[in-house]
């Protein structure tokens, strides 16, 4: 029975000191092998983080669209001062074309005989006037067109970029300026077709009325070639 006692105390002995042992060796592998892990784990998040938040990258984007808000901002303004000439022409233009079928009108009145001289050179320096108008709307409505176009790839560039707001702005201004330019070019053609069809009338019920238009005006281009 003593000896059944010894073998019993010698066996849970041997059982601690293995599971001790076991313990030990658990304790010295297991922190290295969660320590790798863990800081396999950081550097992988620290690239990450490095590759979203590259400060490189955002100041370019950043220089990129500072730029595109000074070309939005250039062609706003071409915008703005091509079409405030061409409403300044259009309206200095009707303006003469409306002084034009009023001199029309009074001739058709008075007639050849009782139309006094200077009635006649009254007409004929409107009509240079309205020619040089007309020219200059056309040049001004030409520039328009360029300045529509440059306005249009500056928002897009703008949209691309990332810079919504300066590209939503500019594409207003851009549909501003091409209602205003239908506007102004309707009210003048409704004077231009007025103006028209009161020369035709003249015409027709009194052709020497086209005579004396025909000879004031070549008097009228004899005497700025001489002064010239």
């Amino acid at each position: 029975m003593f000896r059944n006692r010894l073998f019993n105390v010698f066996k849970t002995a041997c059982s601690q000191v293995n599971t001790r042992a076991f313990v030990t060796k658990v304790r010295n592998v297991t922190p290295v092998t969660l320590g790798l892990l863990t800081t396999a784990s950081c550097e992988d998040t620290q690239k990450e983080y490095e590759i979203s938040w590259d400060g490189d990258r955002l100041e370019h984007e950043f220089l990129i669209r500072q730029a595109t808000t000074v070309n939005v901002n250039a062609a706003t303004q071409l915008l703005t001062v091509t079409l405030v000439a061409i409403q300044d022409t259009s309206e200095r233009l009707r303006e003469a074309l409306t002084k034009e079928i009023c001199l029309v009108k009074q001739a058709l009145e008075w007639g050849e005989s009782g139309t006094p001289p200077h009635h006649w050179d009254q007409l004929v320096a409107i009509r240079g006037s309205l020619s040089d108008l007309k020219h200059n709307l056309r040049t001004l409505l030409s520039y328009m067109d360029y300045a529509e176009k440059l306005a249009t790839v500056a928002a897009e560039i703008s949209y691309l970029s990332g810079n919504i707001a300066a590209s939503d702005a500019i594409c207003e201004r851009i549909d501003h300026a091409c209602r205003t330019c239908n506007t102004q070019k309707q009210l003048t053609h409704e004077l231009q077709q007025e103006s028209l069809e009161l020369q035709q009338q003249a015409i027709v019920s009194s052709p020497e009325l086209e005579r004396k238009l025909k000879e004031e005006s070549a008097n009228e281009k004899i005497t700025k070639k001489k002064k010239s």
